[in-house]
């Protein structure tokens, strides 16, 4: 045995040698990295943290190479690379990183040659790592041809006698690729494939702003099997499924492939049970209100919603849902958002209360004396009654004068001048609606008087907003 192992290191060295010409690099596990290197190992676990900018790639795979506890030998040209990764297994970082820069790996012993596919395929064809792979569900040949169709590089062997296993040879990437492929196909829903292969398609999904990385972990959040990214093509997605879930699946693509989702980098999805209602009640109320965000769903999970937007967006459609999701409205009612035009929703709700209509609730949100927009809960018959009632409500009152802001100091009359202006920015009413007044004071100082000519609604709605801006921390 002694002798073996002595005969495997010495062709490695000879490996080394005759490479040498295609710039061989041997990174020994207890090679130090350069002081541009940030590494950090986690004593308690086999987790490392790295953050390099332009670094030699050399430098970067000895610190990998001391955590895994083997010798590396780069076949490569040197590199300065960019790489970063958290708390992750020193044999995902060195996979990321290889696969960041189109590279992989063939392994002798506890040494690691790293370089080019083509390269590796064609000095080491014959240590490709052979696997045997042992299939429950679908056969031998209906892997080979998914295989095939998704053009991994991987050699294949299978025997007409036993149809469950095959025996794949390749590169570390491409059987990793494998292996996802039969943790996607080799499930028992799948297992009559072969008899009715019309219900199942392997079908490539091309996204324009998301990655296929992105899409497979939304996949994921929402109970759906995840699909197979193929190196060098990070937008599409490959994805095994039956009509019906590849169409759930294409919608769901609709929704999160937004322009708006690649600016941010990040996908916020949110899922939110509910208790009562179903996401074909939550959502038009979640339009009608104009909330941007992509609600989504699918039938088998008709009381849940999917929220993607922004944070404050997602958190202001979860407090909506909370406020409808209650036991009180498990009927035949209806919700519907009421749009008003002349008066606010503060103002149309008190006037509604006042005809005391039985069944009948409204609701408004943060800030209903300047929104214009109540939402209604009724039975479905009264909504055209309700609507008719709102509408009538919904005017104009005569216009009138009165007094709304005032100032006691020597200039009073510039100061009022700029919180008009701020008014009219903030409400909308134009400036040449309010009157400042000359000095009226009745003793020798100074009082000075802002007056506004709009309707009663308005200009309480101005003077709501004084208030605001008196005390803009207040509720």
């Amino acid at each position: 045995m002694l002798r073996s192992v002595k005969t495997k290191k010495v062709l490695i060295l000879f490996l080394a040698l005759v490479l040498s010409l295609s710039s061989v690099i041997a990174i020994p596990a207890h090679a130090e990295t350069a002081s541009d290197t940030s590494t950090q190992a986690n004593e308690s676990s086999d987790k490392i943290s790295m953050d390099v900018r332009n670094a030699d790639i050399r430098d970067v795979l000895s610190a990998i190479a001391i955590t895994m506890g083997n010798n590396i030998i780069y076949i490569e040209a040197p590199m300065m690379v960019d790489f970063s990764v958290q708390n992750v297994a020193p044999s995902d970082a060195l996979s990321l990183l290889l696969r960041t820069y189109g590279m992989d790996y063939i392994k002798l012993d506890s040494t690691l040659i790293i370089g080019l596919p083509e390269k590796l395929t064609t000095n080491f064809a014959n240590n490709l790592s052979l696997t045997k792979i042992s299939l429950k569900y679908i056969q031998s040949d209906v892997l080979s041809v998914m295989i095939d169709s998704l053009g991994i590089d991987v050699k294949k062997i299978f025997l007409d006698t036993n149809r469950q296993t095959i025996w794949v040879q390749g590169l570390p990437t491409a059987l990793a690729k494998v292996r996802e492929l039969v943790n996607m196909l080799d499930r028992s829903e799948n297992a009559s494939a072969e008899q009715n292969t019309s219900n199942y398609l392997l079908t490539s999904i091309t996204l324009n702003y998301i990655t296929a990385e992105q899409m497979n972990n939304v996949l994921q959040s929402m109970g759906l099997f995840r699909g197979i990214i193929m190196d060098g093509n990070p937008k599409t997605l490959w994805v095994y499924a039956d009509k019906n879930t590849l169409n759930t699946i294409n919608q769901i693509k609709e929704k999160i492939d937004v322009a708006a989702n690649a600016e941010s980098g990040t996908i916020l999805l949110k899922a939110k049970k509910m208790n009562f209602l179903t996401a074909n009640e939550v959502i038009p109320i979640l339009m009608q209100l104009g909330i941007d965000v992509n609600p989504i769903t699918f039938p088998r999970k008709s009381m849940t919603v999917w929220l993607n937007g922004s944070e404050a967006a997602v958190n202001l459609a979860s407090s909506v849902i909370d406020t409808f999701d209650i036991k009180d409205h498990i009927n035949d009612n209806v919700f519907y958002v009421h749009k008003l035009v002349h008066i606010t929703a503060k103002e149309a709700q008190s006037r509604l209360e006042q005809l005391n209509l039985a069944g009948v609730t409204t609701y408004t949100f943060a800030f209903p004396e300047f929104t214009k927009s109540l939402i209604v809960f009724c039975p479905s018959d009264y909504k055209l009654f309700v609507m008719s009632h709102l509408n009538n409500l919904d005017i104009s009152g005569e216009k009138i004068k009165v007094p709304i802001d005032y100032s006691d100091v020597a200039t009073g009359m510039s100061r009022l001048q700029q919180r008009r202006d701020l008014l009219a920015n903030l409400t909308g009413v134009t400036t040449a609606a309010f009157t400042i007044s000359t000095n009226v004071a009745r003793d020798d100082g100074f009082h000075y008087i802002m007056y506004l000519e709009e309707t009663p609604d308005v200009i309480q709605r101005v003077k709501d907003m004084i208030k605001y801006i008196d005390s803009p921390l207040g509720d």
